[in-house]
């Protein structure tokens, strides 16, 4: 079964979108002539930015939340930030003639206020005086660019701004190690908010093999933290529809309902939609998961004022900016008072996984991918037979752990059969057709098997599994238009347990 819901705007639909905003813009700016218009940014600039990001897929209500978070981060100073998504983009509008470096000014003295946190700090700057745009990447070195443009040119900037559309850029390693400890101490804030910061539970191979073993209130905070977990990186995937869950949070609870609501919704996450009776709407557009993570039924947790914010705080961190791989060593690291003080510093980091894996297996399926598809001679069936040969594999980890080896193997996986399904594609010259794409890809996560006692790592390496097979499909959408929905979950994401 393909989803349509899961595609992003492609990168022709983004072009005659931009180019529709800019005639309209450049029709608008020439009504205004000579008239003395006072404050035009404070007039114009919310309908500016909204029907900039229409280009892209962000809804209104979408904006409405930036704009949200923008009024909760104004310095000291009077005044507010134009547009803020955290995690994304910051965004100020000046008037027409207006020096842009005074904007971008602007905006990277709201970045040092002090009122947005390091886990919201945006990628991008996004300033323009409805005249021109001028658009700053922030972060590493290597990353980084500073580029203005006329509003006559943005159609021919949109690779630079489709990031707007949920296209994932490829982050330097000290980038994702950064965002890795940021979520790590997101998640241990929220870990020690719910069951106090002298919780210190054995992790690794002392940890508890089943969740009877452990201090009842750490069993449900971690069966908490893992669904939390899922939703957190699902929205900001498009697993579902993105900021659902934040804008639920943030919009239909208070620090007295937050429980009895995350409850009701997991049930909901748990129940078909047309077996779903009464549901309000808050609810009734998240889709049906199943599987395992939603399936037990919990006790009702009471929250906090402090609790709860500390969950909105991980709702603005950008997900998507860590691998599923790094979830594991992670998460499971909160409950280890120790780990919890050093910041999250510590997990596998993939660079060491890949150097494990390569030799093993990885290497040698890569390069035979890569001769078959640069080899013009190779006829399609060679290649759909390599392909296939793919799903013909086995993969176990004896001793698992929360799954960081699997996981990196399946994504590396998925690209190479990605690469060779486009291949075949464009010799069919197919690349263009919205086919059904869940014929050819055959790569499945039940090829991958893992053996690991301790109960939590076991259950955060199912969430990651289900998560890096998702972004795989995203990436395969991005290459051939369609790509495999799994939801609802309708198997066993991982096979863990004692002899599997």
């Amino acid at each position: 079964m393909t989803s349509p819901t899961a595609l992003r705007l492609d990168r022709a639909t983004m072009r005659q979108n931009l180019d529709c905003f800019k005639l309209r813009w450049r029709e608008r700016l020439d009504g205004w002539g000579n008239d003395d218009e006072g404050g035009l940014e404070r007039k114009y600039a919310q309908s500016y930015w909204t029907e900039l990001f229409e280009c892209f897929g962000v809804t209104a209500s979408r904006m409405d939340l930036f704009e949200q978070d923008a009024r909760r981060a104004s310095t000291g100073k009077t005044g507010y930030i134009d547009l803020f998504w955290p995690g994304v983009v910051i965004g100020e509008a000046k008037k027409p003639g207006v020096d842009l470096q005074v904007a971008v000014d602007q905006a990277r003295d709201y970045l040092l206020g002090g009122t947005i946190t390091p886990s919201e700090q945006p990628r991008y700057i996004l300033a323009s005086d409805f005249e021109r745009l001028r658009l700053v990447r922030l972060g590493s070195a290597e990353q980084r660019f500073d580029i203005e443009f006329p509003l006559a040119e943005v159609t021919e900037h949109v690779d630079e701004l489709k990031f707007l559309a949920g296209y994932e850029e490829t982050l330097t390693r000290e980038e994702q190690q950064e965002a890795s400890i940021q979520a790590s101490r997101l998640m241990a804030d929220l870990f020690t908010a719910m069951v106090g910061d002298e919780v210190d539970e054995e992790v690794g191979d002392e940890a508890p093999t089943n969740p009877e073993d452990e201090d009842a209130a750490v069993q449900v905070t971690s069966m908490y933290l893992t669904r939390l977990l899922f939703l957190l990186f699902a929205e900001d995937s498009g697993v579902i529809e993105q900021d659902l869950f934040y804008r639920f949070v943030l919009e239909h609870t208070t620090s007295e309902n937050l429980g009895s609501q995350l409850g009701a919704l997991f049930e909901v996450l748990n129940t078909p939609e047309a077996q779903r009776r009464r549901v309000p709407d808050s609810m009734a557009r998240f889709p049906y998961i199943n599987g395992a993570i939603f399936a037990e039924t919990m006790p009702t947790q009471f929250f906090t004022p402090e609790m709860r914010d500390a969950l909105l705080n991980a709702c603005r961190f950008r997900w998507t900016n860590i691998s599923p791989a790094l979830f594991g060593s992670m998460f499971q690291l909160v409950k280890s008072k120790e780990a919890r003080r050093d910041d999250g510093e510590h997990y596998t980091s993939e660079k060491n996984i890949l150097k494990t894996i390569g030799p093993l297996f990885l290497d040698e399926l890569r390069a035979e991918a890569d001769r078959l598809i640069a080899a013009k001679s190779t006829p399609v069936a060679k290649l759909r037979a390599f392909r296939d040969s793919l799903a013909d594999m086995v993969f176990c980890d004896p001793a698992c752990g929360s799954g960081n080896f699997l996981i990196v193997a399946y994504r590396e996986l998925r690209k190479i059969e990605t690469d060779v399904i486009v291949a075949i594609r464009e010799r069919e010259g197919t690349t263009d057709l919205a086919l059904d794409i869940s014929w050819e890809q055959k790569l499945s996560i039940g090829q991958f098997y893992g053996i690991e006692l301790n109960w939590w790592p076991a259950r955060i390496a199912e969430t990651a599994m289900f998560l890096v097979d998702h972004q795989a499909n995203r990436e395969l959408a991005d290459r051939v238009g369609l790509a495999p929905d799994r939801l609802p979950i309708s198997m066993v994401l991982l096979q863990l347990g004692a002899g599997a």
